[in-house]
C-alpha cells in the first residue's frame, strides 16, 4: 500500500484576489467624502489657469474628515474635459498629496484625480464602469467626491486613482518593470472604421480616430517612432523600448496558425481579450479599440516578461447608438487594431473571446448587477448635484441620463443576446474539485472536472500556473474509465509555498469548437491552492482575531499604532510557542519564528504586533505586515512537529480600527466585529 495519505475535499475554493477588493477606504462607492480645499494666493485661479501647460503645481490646504494635509499641489487636468469646459469653473483637478511634504499620504493614496465627467450628465459612468472592469482586468478604483474650494461649492466629481506605482503593486508581483500610456497619432478622419458600424454620438469622447502607432501595430525596428506614440511614464529597465517593439513584432508578424504558440510569451493574451470584450460591449469611445490605439496603458512584467494591457479612462463608455450598437467583432478588420483583426483570425481566440463575451453578458452587463449600482450612486450624490451650481449640465440632464443608462444596458444586452455566435450550446462544466495528495516532502493534486451531458466535448484540458502570477500551461484532462463525463489530470508534486492557480478549459465537438470555462472569469477568476505542509489533526492554539489597520484602538508596547494579530489558547493548559510560525506569504510558510520561551496562558490570549519590527522590545513583533486590502494568516507548528498547519484565516478588505475575529472566542467562524477586542473576548 502507498505511504501517500490522501485527503479528499468535496469542492475547490473559488480564489478571488481581494488585494485589490474595489470601494474600500478612499475609494469606497458607498461613502460621500467632502474634500476642502484652501489656497492662501486670492489669485489662485489665474495661476492654475497661467500653469495649465506647464502642469505647475499650485500649493493649497486640503481638509479631509477633519484631517489637513499642509502643501499638497493643485493644477488642472486633462485635454478634452479642460477644452470643452470652456469658461466653466468645473475643471478636472490632479492633487499631489505630498507635494511638498515628502511621503504625505491620505489614506495611502499620494495623488487624487478629480475629474469633472465631461459629457456625461449622470457623473457616473467613469465610475461604474471602471469598477466593473476592475472586477477582470487591471483597472482604477473610482467613487464620487464633493469639492469645496476656498469655503465655495464646486459640486460632485469621481475621484478615480492614479495610474503610478502604487496602483501597479496591487496588480502585479513588482513595480520593477515599464508602464507607458498609449496616446497615438490622430488620423484626421474615420479611415479605418468597420463597414456599417455606428460612430459614438457628436461630443463623445472619442474625439476623433488615430493611426494606429499606439495599437501595438508594428512600426519597424527604430524606438524613435515608438516614443512618439507611447508616453513612457515609468521605467526600471536599461532599455524600456525593446520588450514593446518585440511584443509588437510578435503579434503583427507571426503567422497566424504559429501565433498561439509564441504570443503569450510576450504579451498577456487572455487580459488583452478581456479588454476589447469590455471596450466593445460597453461602448467605450475612448479606449484601445475605438480609438485605434489611445487612452489605455500598458505594463512590461519583467517577472514573466510579458506587456499587459490596463483599461484607463471610462468617461465616454454605455452611450445609446441605436438598438444594435458595435458589431460583436468591431474592427477585426482593421489592421491598426491588431487585437482584434489578428487575434479573431485565430479561431481559439475567437472563441476564447466569445467565452468572455458570455460572461459579461451573465455577469456584468445585466439589470440585476448595474441597476441597484446606479441607483445607490443616485441616492448618493442627486442632492449634491441639484446643488452643484457649477455643474456642466442641468439637474434635469442628470435625471433623464440615468434613464438613458439603464435603458443602454437593457437595449445593449438584447441586442448582443441575439447574436448567433454568442447564443451558440456550449459545454457545461458541472463542478470542479480536487483530492490533496500527502507526501513527505509536499503535496500533489488530482483535479477532476465533471461534465454536463448535453454538448458533447472534443477536448478538456487544465491551464496551470506554478506561482501567484505569470503563464499558464495547458495538460491535457483525461476521461475517467469508471465515471461517465469526468475528466482528471494528477500533478506532480510540489513542495510546501508553492501556489497553484488552474482552471478548467471544455472545447465542444462541434464545427466551432466552441469553449467553456470554469471558473467562466479565468484567466483571472482562477482556482487556488496553496501546496503547504500537512494540516494537524488538532490545535489548541488558534488564530482568535486580527487588524489590519490599527489607527486608533490598541498601541504597541512601543507606543505604535500597528496591525497585529491576536491568538487564543482553547485548552486548560499552557501552551509553548517556542519555535513556531506565522507567515502572510504562501510562497514562504516559515517567515517569522516565535521566540524561545514564548508561552500562552490556558484560555489566554497573546498579541503579535504585525508592523515588520521584528527585533523590537518589549512585544513580539512580526517581520510582515497585514494589508487592509485583504490576505491571508498561517500559523505552523514547530520543525520537530514537521512545521505541520494549525491554523490558517483569510479575509477581505477592511476598513480603519476594524477587526475580524471568531465567536465564540477559539471555536467561532470569523466574522467582523462590532467592537474590537484585543487580548479579550470577541462578541459580534
Amino acid at each position: 500500500m502507498s505511504s501517500k495519505t490522501i485527503v479528499a475535499f468535496a469542492a475547490l475554493v473559488f480564489f478571488c484576489q481581494i488585494s485589490i477588493a474595489a470601494g474600500q477606504g478612499l475609494y469606497d462607492e458607498a461613502v460621500l467624502r467632502t474634500l476642502y480645499l484652501q489656497f492662501s494666493d486670492r489669485t489662485w485661479w489665474s495661476q492654475l489657469q497661467a500653469n495649465y501647460q506647464s502642469k505647475e503645481n499650485l500649493p493649497a490646504a486640503l481638509t479631509v474628515d477633519g484631517v489637513t494635509y499642509e502643501g499638497v499641489g493643485v493644477r488642472f487636468r486633462g485635454n478634452t474635459s479642460y477644452m470643452m469646459a470652456q469658461n466653466s469653473q468645473k475643471k478636472s483637478f490632479n492633487i499631489e498629496i505630498d507635494y511638498t511634504v515628502e511621503d504625505q499620504c491620505l489614506m495611502g493614496y499620494k495623488t487624487l484625480n478629480l475629474i469633472n465627467c465631461m459629457d456625461d450628465p449622470t457623473f457616473m459612468r467613469e465610475v461604474l464602469y471602471s469598477n466593473t472592469c476592475r472586477r477582470q482586468i487591471p483597472s482604477a478604483k473610482a467613487n464620487f467626491v464633493k469639492l469645496v474650494i476656498n469655503d465655495e461649492n464646486w459640486g460632485i466629481y469621481a475621484n478615480v486613482q492614479q495610474l503610478n506605482a502604487e496602483f501597479i503593486e496591487d496588480w502585479f508581483p513588482s513595480n520593477d518593470g515599464t508602464r507607458w500610456r498609449a496616446e497615438g497619432t490622430m488620423d484626421g478622419g474615420n479611415t479605418g472604421r468597420s463597414p456599417g458600424t455606428i460612430q459614438a454620438e457628436p461630443g463623445g469622447g472619442g474625439g476623433g480616430m488615430f493611426n494606429g502607432t499606439a495599437a501595438l501595430t508594428w512600426q519597424g525596428s527604430d524606438s524613435a517612432i515608438y516614443e512618439a506614440a507611447y508616453e513612457l511614464k515609468n521605467t526600471k529597465q536599461d532599455d524600456p523600448w525593446s520588450s514593446l517593439i518585440n511584443t509588437c513584432d510578435v503579434l503583427n508578424n507571426t503567422a497566424l496558425e504559429q501565433l498561439p504558440d509564441v504570443l503569450d510569451e510576450v504579451l498577456n493574451v487572455d487580459r488583452a481579450i478581456w479588454l476589447c470584450a469590455f471596450e466593445i460591449i460597453f461602448h467605450d469611445d475612448d479606449g484601445y479599440v475605438y480609438k485605434r490605439g489611445s487612452d489605455y496603458y500598458l505594463y512590461y512584467e519583467p517577472e514573466t516578461g510579458r506587456i499587459h494591457l490596463i483599461q484607463y479612462d471610462g468617461n465616454s463608455c454605455m452611450r445609446s447608438s441605436g438598438a444594435a450598437g458595435w458589431s460583436l467583432y468591431y474592427r477585426s478588420d482593421d489592421s491598426q487594431v491588431p487585437l482584434m483583426y489578428r487575434l479573431m483570425a485565430v479561431n481559439q481566440y475567437k472563441q476564447r473571446y466569445l467565452a468572455h463575451v458570455r460572461t459579461i453578458l451573465d455577469s456584468y452587463l445585466t439589470e440585476d448587477n448595474l441597476w441597484p449600482k446606479i441607483d445607490e450612486y443616485r441616492a448618493l450624490i442627486e442632492q449634491e448635484v441639484q446643488l452643484d451650481d457649477k455643474k456642466l449640465y442641468t439637474t434635469q440632464a442628470f435625471v433623464s441620463g440615468v434613464s438613458e443608462l439603464k435603458n443602454f444596458i437593457q437595449t445593449r444586452r438584447n441586442s448582443l443576446l441575439g447574436n448567433r455566435d454568442v447564443n451558440w450550446d456550449i459545454p457545461e462544466i458541472l463542478s470542479v474539485d480536487h483530492d490533496v495528495i500527502q507526501e513527505q516532502d509536499g503535496q500533489s493534486l488530482i483535479v477532476t472536472a465533471r461534465l454536463g451531458q448535453t454538448v458533447p466535448v472534443a477536448d478538456v484540458q487544465l491551464f496551470l500556473a506554478e506561482s501567484p502570477y505569470g503563464r499558464f500551461t495547458a495538460l491535457p484532462m483525461m476521461p475517467d474509465t469508471e465515471t461517465i463525463d469526468t475528466y482528471t489530470v494528477t500533478l506532480p508534486s510540489y513542495p510546501p509555498g508553492t501556489v497553484l492557480r488552474y482552471y478548467v478549459q471544455a472545447v465542444a465537438a462541434d464545427s466551432t469548437g466552441t469553449m467553456a470555462f470554469s471558473p467562466a472569469g479565468a484567466e483571472y477568476d482562477v482556482y487556488t491552492y496553496a501546496v503547504t505542509y500537512a494540516r494537524a489533526e488538532t490545535s489548541d492554539v488558534v488564530i482568535n482575531e486580527l487588524m489590519a489597520r490599527n489607527d486608533t484602538t490598541v498601541a504597541d508596547p512601543q507606543g505604535d499604532y500597528d496591525d497585529w494579530i491576536e491568538l487564543f489558547n482553547t485548552s486548560d493548559m499552557t501552551v509553548d510557542l517556542s519555535g513556531m510560525y506565522l507567515s502572510d506569504n504562501p510562497e514562504n510558510p516559515l517567515k517569522w519564528q516565535f521566540p524561545d520561551d514564548t508561552t500562552i496562558e490556558p484560555a489566554g490570549y497573546l498579541l503579535v504586533w504585525a508592523d515588520e519590527d521584528g527585533g523590537d522590545e518589549p512585544g513580539l513583533h512580526a517581520n510582515f505586515k497585514l494589508s487592509s486590502n485583504g490576505e491571508t494568516v498561517w500559523l505552523y507548528d514547530t520543525d520537530k512537529n514537521n512545521n505541520a498547519l494549525l491554523d490558517t484565516v483569510s479575509f477581505a478588505a477592511m476598513e480603519s480600527d476594524q477587526s475580524m475575529g471568531r465567536v465564540p472566542d477559539g471555536i467561532g467562524d470569523m466574522q467582523i466585529l462590532t467592537i474590537p477586542s484585543p487580548l479579550g473576548p470577541n462578541t459580534e
